[in-house]
């Protein structure tokens, strides 16, 4: 009786959601109807060679449907990934400067990591993982692909 207890007690929660499959991800929307806010994803992709560095960066832009109430939970961007050619990338680093005067839309935010794998010019789909106010994880992706751009290295 005590080894089955302890069994079970192993079986708890994860604590982090697993990564999702890449196809998942592919299947995400790219609109959200969120509070009468119709949500939608813009991507920008960038390389710099010499530093070896990938970034991406993310807007979601809300319009307000006819008839429907603004949308008053904020948003916050949890996770960035990029589906290449060569595979599933998980931004390491994530950056929300949706606040900055710099961010016109609803939410802003930067994800960087290695570029090992990318190549400039290489078309990419990319996909934002939201969480509002009260914890509940939405899946939204840019309805393009995006062309990753090179960046020179600035000194």
């Amino acid at each position: 009786m005590m080894l089955c207890g302890l069994g079970l007690a192993g079986c708890g929660s994860l604590g982090n959601a697993p990564t999702p499959l890449a196809g998942d991800l592919l299947s995400a929307p790219t609109t959200l109807n969120l509070g009468g806010r119709l949500l939608g994803l813009t991507a920008a992709p960038q390389l710099v060679q010499e530093a070896d560095r990938f970034s991406v960066r993310v807007n979601v832009e809300a319009s307000a449907l006819a008839g429907g109430p603004a949308a008053t939970d904020p948003l916050k961007v949890i996770g960035i990934y990029v589906f290449t050619g060569a595979g599933l990338w998980q931004s390491p680093r994530l950056s929300d400067f949706s606040r900055a005067s710099n961010c016109s839309t609803q939410v802003c935010a930067w994800g960087s990591g290695s570029a090992n794998g990318f190549t400039a010019g290489e078309d990419v789909r990319v996909i934002a993982q939201l969480r509002d106010a009260s914890g509940k994880t939405y899946w939204l992706r840019d309805a393009r692909s995006q062309n990753v751009v090179a960046k020179p290295l600035i000194r």
